[in-house]
């Protein structure tokens, strides 16, 4: 066999391999093993990116509140106060007064209040709702007096109520007395003595 007869058989040998190689790459694509393969890794991959993305916003969102908490820190700490312990009447519950409390201003008016709040909040030494609240009104932080039989317990009187409905006569079912701050246990300043303290209602 001559030389060029040999070159051409060996020619189409390499031909014939690469053929076959091709076709063994273009099985193995298509073989479904490899193919249910690569997609769970592909699923794996897609769990991993959420678990990450849901742990990124779980953390972003900790920062924030705790953000807001640091901005608002009137909202997370005060000072505990009360009706004296010995008095018969007066209110019952306790309140959470601000280290920085607001004085009083002749001149408070009522603010057009929202008609449907989903949630109040009485704050007592305060004229104005911080952060995202919406003021709803401001007074003056009133309750039972401690020499009356019945208890009560504290709310804001409005700087400007509305009469709703009027009997015609005088029978003090209900007394609302002004609630003024005493120092001693409470601080002053900031607080001064024998003052009336203001409210404020705010709704979220």
């Amino acid at each position: 066999m001559s030389q060029v007869t040999w070159i051409s058989v060996f020619c189409m040998c390499i031909a014939i391999i690469e053929c076959s190689d091709k076709h063994a790459k273009r099985l193995l694509l298509n073989d479904p093993d490899v193919v249910e393969k690569r997609f769970n890794q592909l699923e794996l991959e897609i769990q991993n990116l959420k678990s990450e993305v849901v742990s990124l916003k779980t953390e972003s969102q900790q920062k924030t509140a705790r953000i807001s908490q640091l901005e608002a820190g009137q909202s997370s700490s005060g000072i505990s106060a009360g009706a004296w312990y010995d008095y018969a009447g007066s209110a019952v519950d306790f309140l959470c007064l601000p280290h920085d409390p607001d004085v009083i201003q002749s001149d408070l008016r009522k603010s057009v209040t929202a008609k449907h709040a989903s949630s109040t909040l009485m704050i007592p030494g305060k004229t104005t709702c911080s952060g995202s609240l919406k003021l709803e009104y401001n007074g003056r932080l009133a309750s039972g007096h401690y020499s009356y039989k019945g208890n009560s317990q504290y709310v804001c009187m409005d700087m400007n109520p509305e009469v709703l409905e009027n009997g015609s006569a005088n029978d003090n079912g209900k007394l609302f007395v002004g609630v003024q701050t005493k120092c001693g246990s409470l601080r002053c300043p900031p607080y001064q003595d024998n003052v009336m303290v203001p409210c404020v209602v705010c709704s979220g």
